[in-house]
């Protein structure tokens, strides 16, 4: 996998759904959901290469992501309660995607891609976890029956990481860290 790979599919594929990971159970909600509408985009995106031509691949790309975002966000807002903003920033890091893999769109790329977006989905748990438990100092996972774990007293958490500048402070650090992976020379390309 190229090293200039990395840098859009990990961090600007999950850089919008940054803002409303504020809890782990929340990142993991927002992750799930990323995953499955990019895996859908992408296999789309096979075929919309496949059977168009010129510009209407990207109005094509446009009206798909569109129509993804909307019965989505409708089938969860019915079923879940959301935070009122998640639609958009799905939508900004939907119409990301296919921008940036328009030239990774071949069957022989899919490993990398579905590599990118779990990376990316992994990377987002992290920063949600960080973010809640660095700022509250606990740990909630409702949804999967544990209660709040309080692990310090929360006067000594770090309340910058419970607003979205927070957020987006800590995503820089990871992203960071990400980026200080070493990559090896093999053929004169750079590969993880």
């Amino acid at each position: 996998m190229l090293r200039n790979d990395l840098k859009p599919y990990i961090l600007l594929s999950i850089l919008p759904l940054v803002y409303l990971a504020n809890t782990l159970e929340t990142a993991l909600f927002m992750g799930l959901v990323y995953v499955l509408l990019a895996l859908v985009i992408y296999f789309a995106g096979i075929l919309i290469e496949k059977f168009s031509e010129g510009r209407i691949k990207l109005y094509i790309y446009i009206i798909l992501a569109a129509a993804l975002i909307t019965v989505t966000m409708t089938v969860l807002t019915t079923y879940f309660t959301l935070n009122q903003f998640m639609g958009i920033y799905l939508a900004l890091t939907l119409f990301v995607l296919p921008q940036l893999k328009s030239d990774a769109l071949s069957k022989e790329k899919v490993l990398p891609y579905v590599l990118m977006i779990g990376v990316g989905f992994v990377l987002l748990l992290v920063i949600g976890f960080l973010r809640e438990f660095l700022g509250t100092g606990s740990i909630t996972l409702l949804a999967f029956g544990v209660e709040t774990v309080q692990v310090f007293d929360r006067a000594y958490a770090i309340a910058i990481l419970n607003n979205a500048s927070g957020g987006f402070i800590l995503a820089g650090f990871i992203f960071a860290a990400v980026q200080a992976i070493s990559f090896e020379k093999v053929g004169g390309e750079d590969v993880v």
